[in-house]
């Protein structure tokens, strides 16, 4: 059993990537102990899980006790507040679990870094890396000799073909297509419904 099934997680966030998220750790049968939001203390019935307050309740905790699940979503490219959230909490030396929902398909050998997210239905095929914090979201199809880039959120939908490289910080948005071959530039943002074609 690793240090990632043994330690209970906090979720940053209460919003609607959070709820996916939260959802994801059920499946995973993870020790949830509660999720932070600005603004404070409250129940979180939208989430099933209690609100413990923002994240100076953190400031109580430590670092080798507890792992953080980041539930703050990125709808804009490049220093998301996602991003900056992680950055700060990082430095105070909390450590951040990947999720990989159990629906997804990941292949053997696929490399997820540092709390990336791979949610509900993804599929992620043979040596493909994702970044750290990066969200591979809803039914994203994801297909061999990929990067993709720390800190970017492959929107719900999105299908990536073969030997694509997508530089850190970028969206892409959902149902887009990127055809084979593609070099994607750090914090570009591909809008929803994009095909994205290298020849």
């Amino acid at each position: 059993m690793s240090l990632f099934d043994q330690l209970p997680v906090v979720v940053i966030g209460a919003g609607g990537h959070a709820a996916v998220v939260v959802s994801s750790l059920f499946r995973l049968g993870v020790s949830i102990l509660g999720a932070t939001r600005r603004g404070g203390d409250g129940n979180g019935p939208e989430l099933g899980i209690p609100i413990i307050g923002d994240d100076s309740v953190l400031e109580r905790m430590q670092p080798s006790e507890v792992m953080l699940v980041n539930g703050i979503g990125m709808t804009a490219p490049a220093q998301s507040a996602r991003c900056q959230a992680g950055s700060r909490l990082r430095s105070l030396g909390f450590r951040f679990r990947p999720v990989i929902d159990p629906t997804s398909i990941v292949a053997a050998g696929v490399e997820i870094k540092d709390g990336a997210q791979v949610l509900a239905g993804a599929v992620i095929q043979p040596r493909t890396v994702i970044g750290i914090d990066t969200i591979v979201n809803t039914g994203a199809c994801i297909d061999h000799d990929r990067n993709i880039g720390a800190h970017s959120h492959i929107c719900p939908g999105v299908t990536i073909t073969g030997n694509v490289k997508i530089g850190s910080g970028s969206l892409i948005g959902a149902g887009t297509i990127v055809t084979p071959g593609v070099f994607i530039e750090k914090n570009s943002m591909i809008k929803a419904g994009s095909l994205v074609n290298g020849c």
